[in-house]
């Protein structure tokens, strides 16, 4: 899977843009404020559906315009896909495939899958419990459709439920704990699911972000990515972890009564990042942290090809400036001939850095220009690598023993 082309109109600072993109890496330059990230975002909300950074679409479309346009062109098997996504200021939303189906935003994932790093991703470290749910959900989201649908009901369970809360706090407790049954069944019955999944997605990215780690800094430290659930539960099959809520919810009825609000279950559960047994978001050096969310991503991106048998899209903005000399060289080692990336820069000097086959491009001003590699701009052996890996990936092969078929 990768995308052989963007087309954006009227889309952030693009009145009109088209850009055919190579299917290992792509390196776009250009100083702040003059598009680069508003072109990996393009690419992201033509997987997603919507933007990782702007609230409302309305955000997207360019100033004075009436409307914004996405296409993106899809080389994968069996073949390959044109995905659309436009917006009126109006509230007209579209979403086609191969310009004549209509579909919902939500489905734009089982045609593209994007993982995306930008300065902002430390929040995975640093930020909230809210931030960690969040990549948490994206992430199971793009591989299960099932699971979105589970995130949905539950988010709109715990709503209902916390208006019950608030409307029988005053009733007697026999009352209140027959009113709230109902809910409290729905509740355990999805939010178990949640969990389960929850708790098998960690596990792999465990595994697989202690190995990316070790690959991109190239020391021995021990990367632990560790599920901090709000239910505490024994057996990880979802009816022990349903019994394991409804019974944690009766100890707290009381105290959820007086606050007005569902005080556990998927909603409040957290992440945690330890580097050889140490929490990396208390503890950690700023590099440190970085090369933690670096190798989580890198995680997400195997677990998504593990997952469904394609090579998700990889999207990097502005990292290169952020790291070391030395995990810049195992970063673009890490990914060169294996995923289709995109990388951002302000720096020309990173060009230097770049396989002779890799696709650059200059930025300037809503305006995309390619330009060409210097033949010399690597030592040959890495470019021999680098073009063994390429031939690879123009036809990726089908993975043997993968399972595409997810809920």
């Amino acid at each position: 899977m990768w995308v052989s082309r963007m087309e954006l109109t009227d889309f952030r600072n693009y009145a009109e843009a088209s850009v055919a993109l190579d299917p290992g890496l792509n390196l776009f330059l250009g100083l702040n404020a003059q598009g680069k990230t508003n072109l990996l975002e393009s690419v992201y909300v033509a997987s997603a559906g919507r933007s990782y950074r702007a609230s409302s679409d309305a955000d997207l479309v360019r100033w004075e315009c009436p409307h914004f346009r996405i296409v993106a062109y899809i080389d994968r098997k069996p073949s390959p896909v044109r995905l659309e996504i436009s917006y009126s200021r109006d509230g007209r939303r579209l979403v086609r495939l191969n310009g004549t189906e209509r579909i919902r935003g939500a489905e734009l994932a089982s045609f593209l899958n994007v993982v995306m790093f930008t300065p902002d991703d430390l929040a995975l470290v640093k930020g909230s419990p809210g931030d960690r749910r969040r990549f948490l959900d994206l992430e199971i989201a793009q591989v299960s459709p099932a699971y979105r649908n589970w995130v949905s009901v539950y988010s709109r369970t715990v709503a209902q439920r916390n208006a019950l809360l608030k409307q029988v706090a005053a009733a007697p407790p026999a009352k209140a704990a027959e009113l709230l049954a109902p809910w409290d069944d729905q509740l355990t019955s999805v939010g178990a699911r949640v969990i389960a999944r929850r708790a098998e997605v960690i596990a792999e990215l465990d595994r697989l972000g202690r190995e990316a780690h070790c690959r991109i800094t190239g020391t021995p430290g021990n990367l632990a990515v560790r599920y901090l659930p709000s239910v505490q539960f024994e057996a990880s099959d979802v009816q022990a972890i349903a019994r394991a809520f409804k019974d944690r919810l009766a100890q707290i009825r009381r105290v959820e009564l007086i606050r007005g609000f569902t005080m556990c279950g998927p909603h409040r559960d957290d992440i945690l990042f330890e580097l050889d047994d140490v929490n990396v978001a208390a503890f950690g050096s700023q590099g440190q942290q970085r090369s933690t969310v670096l190798a989580v991503k890198l995680a997400e991106v195997e677990f998504i090809r593990a997952r469904t048998g394609d090579q998700p899209v990889l999207l990097l903005d502005d990292v290169l400036s952020e790291l070391d000399e030395r995990r810049r060289a195992h970063l673009l080692a890490e990914v060169v001939g294996k995923y289709q990336t995109l990388v951002t820069s302000v720096e020309p000097g990173c060009v230097e850095m770049m396989p002779s086959q890799a696709k650059v491009f200059t930025i300037d001003a809503g305006q995309i220009r390619a330009r060409e590699v210097a033949a010399d701009a690597v030592p040959s052996e890495g470019r021999a690598e680098y073009d063994s890996r390429q031939a690879g990936l123009q036809r990726p092969p089908t993975l043997a023993g993968s399972d595409a078929s997810v809920e």
